[in-house]
């Protein structure tokens, strides 16, 4: 009896446990090429380097005014559509990446983040930036969840985690947002989907059209079952 108890527990190790921690796709950049994303925009503003880094040996810096004016927008970005059934009803995803800015932001519009449903075209939640200032907002319909006065500080890294639920239910989606370590969006009940498309992540140079120079460098971006796989080690005192 007592090894047929023994045998029925191995068979089952994750019964009435979580899920297993699990990185489900990387785009550090650590192949030193773009090849981690589908469709990559190809410019001269785009390249790869080794200085500065978030982890690993290689980061992605976008130099983009007017380096891809779309009308009103200066746009060049790079997208992560998950793998089924990353963005259906009722999963479950984290998300997380890195951002540092050789120089402060200007006081125009700009995206740091976000998600765009999949033909439809209609964001979903955003992070936003002006200056030095974040803000993240569910759009399904529009809420200010966090602003983050002066806290995207030029010249170090600055990491962003995103939980999300995604749902078309407001009782049921939820997202729950990290900046820099610390947990500045608890636990919140949202609609994340706005309909049956499905969402993708982009990120990248996106901004309110400006003759000033400006530049992103990205790393650490990835998509996982928990908190912890997102998130990138700690930053030295140097970085």
């Amino acid at each position: 009896m007592l090894r047929f108890l023994i045998g029925l527990l191995s068979a089952f190790p994750l019964l009435g446990g979580a899920a297993p921690a699990e990185v489900l796709w990387r785009g550090d950049f650590e192949t030193g090429t773009l090849d981690q994303w589908k469709g990559a925009p190809k410019s001269d503003g785009v390249k790869i380097v080794q200085e500065p880094v978030r982890e690993g040996k290689y980061a992605l810096r976008i130099d983009g005014s007017n380096a891809a004016r779309k009308g009103a927008l200066d746009r060049i970005e790079f997208q992560h559509q998950p793998l089924p059934p990353g963005t259906a009803e009722g999963t479950e995803r984290y998300f997380g990446w890195s951002v540092h800015l050789p120089r402060k932001f200007t006081d125009l519009h700009h995206n740091v983040g976000y998600f765009e449903t999949r033909n439809s075209w209609s964001q979903l939640m955003s992070f936003e930036a002006k200056g030095e200032d974040l803000k993240f907002s569910t759009r399904v319909p529009y809420k200010l969840h966090w602003t983050g006065a002066g806290k995207l500080t030029p010249g170090r890294w600055h990491d962003f985690a995103l939980h999300v639920l995604w749902s078309r239910d407001p009782a049921k989606g939820f997202v729950e947002v990290w900046f820099d370590g610390e947990n500045v969006v608890p636990l919140v009940k949202a609609a994340t989907l706005r309909d049956e498309n499905a969402a993708f992540f982009q990120i990248g140079f996106m901004s309110e059209t400006s003759d000033l120079p400006e530049s992103i460098v990205i790393d650490h971006v990835v998509e996982a079952t928990t908190l912890g796989e997102v998130t990138p080690p700690p930053l030295p005192k140097n970085r």
